[in-house]
């Protein structure tokens, strides 16, 4: 089976987007931040890998070092990229793409998703940890799982009158987002952010909402992804705990009952979504620094 992978080193502007977006949508690990469009969005460069005809497709984002050398890195705004493939994604799949990966990329530090299972011990690796929380159930069932803390939370933002708002602009959300949440990339991931609500506003497959106080003034914001049974939050931003405790559980309010994962899509090291009786979800980081004393 695997002596017949094929697997091709291609630059992105020589990928067939209608066949990527096809093996995303369809891999049984696939997930928003695998499509092209979203890919494009986050990424300032990227090449990929490719079993056969788009069996299996990798996204590799890179930045220029010295000479023709490249460093795969996981940018702002994309939790995990990794293989998604329509085929099983065995130990063998996972490790023939990590062996195909160009010997011009010098140094490697990528999330794969979730799904992969564990990595060569060729890479130094550690996990991370995500949160998720199924909906299924109704919202009664699901708020008697919240914590002490979160409902104090709760409470709190009930007792001050803050009001949930839907459909907020882009804009807005942004604009809270880099105030609340200092970036360490300059512009470029507020204009990514953009690029993301645009693209998911676009094809419907996401929307903004937020919490305001009683003057008008945005407390809290957030941009939902639709995608694989899943709706994941893209960019939490607030003013105060209690406004974005609010926000969430709106959310849930308005999903619960259905059959959603509510993926947290924090950052490592972020537990905070254990007080909504999120569970942990870990994947993997994995490393690999194939320079000469780590400069050539």
């Amino acid at each position: 089976m695997y002596l017949s992978m094929e697997i091709r080193w291609i630059a992105a502007e020589n990928i067939d987007k209608n066949k990527w977006n096809g093996c995303v949508h369809y891999a049984g690990n696939g997930n928003i931040f695998g499509y092209k469009w979203y890919l494009d969005s986050v990424a300032k460069e990227w090449d990929a890998l490719i079993e056969n005809d788009y069996e299996s497709v990798f996204p590799l984002i890179y930045r220029p070092m010295w000479g023709k050398h490249r460093e795969l890195y996981q940018p702002s705004l994309l939790r995990e990229s990794g293989i998604y493939s329509v085929n099983v994604l065995s130990p063998k799949r996972v490790q023939a793409f990590l062996g195909a990966i160009p010997e011009e990329y010098r140094r490697i530090d990528i999330a794969l998703n979730e799904q992969h299972p564990a990595a060569p011990e060729a890479y130094e690796t550690s996990t991370h940890t995500n949160y998720q929380l199924w909906l299924q159930d109704p919202y009664d069932t699901i708020s008697e799982r919240f914590s002490k803390d979160l409902q104090a939370l709760l409470s709190s933002a009930a007792a001050q009158a803050w009001q949930v708002i839907a459909n907020i602009k882009p804009e807005q959300i942004a604009a809270l987002y880099r105030k609340q949440r200092p970036f360490k990339d300059g512009e470029f991931r507020f204009h990514a952010l953009h690029r993301i609500m645009y693209n998911a506003l676009h094809r419907g497959w996401g929307f903004g909402s937020g919490v305001q106080d009683k003057n008008g003034h945005l407390m809290a914001a957030n941009f939902w992804l639709y995608s694989h049974g899943k709706v994941v939050s893209l960019s939490p931003a607030a003013v105060d705990p209690a406004a974005q405790a609010l926000l969430f559980d709106a959310l849930i309010q308005s999903h619960a009952g259905r059959p959603l994962l509510l993926d947290f899509n924090v950052a490592p090291g972020e537990d905070w979504p254990a007080g909504f009786g999120a569970a942990p979800n870990p994947y993997f980081r994995l490393q690999k620094d194939k320079r000469w004393l780590g400069i050539l």
